[in-house]
């Protein structure tokens, strides 16, 4: 398609598209029973409560242990983290 100036769209930038979100992740292999399973007890949980108690544990963890953390510890609560902020923009 071309402007009125005779340019073309861009064919990633196409406005109204039915297309799924061009940032969603492609899903190449099937679901397992086991992620079905955990989709399922996710749908159950009420987000907001769910992302205050992962909030708490990771500033609980980092904030109020006397002990220090390792690579893995840091690592884990940055999964946590990421964990937290995905479940948030679920519940938006």
């Amino acid at each position: 398609m071309l402007h009125s100036k005779g340019q073309k769209n861009c064919p990633q930038c196409q406005t109204g598209s039915t297309d799924a979100a061009p940032s969603a992740p492609k899903i190449s292999r099937e679901v397992t029973p086991a992620q079905v399973q955990l989709l399922e007890y996710a749908d159950h949980l009420d987000g907001p409560n769910l992302v205050k108690s992962l909030k708490l544990l990771h500033d609980i963890t980092i904030y109020h242990s006397h002990e220090p953390l390792d690579e893995e510890e840091k690592d884990a609560l940055f999964t946590v983290k990421g964990l937290w902020e995905c479940i948030e923009k679920i519940t938006e």
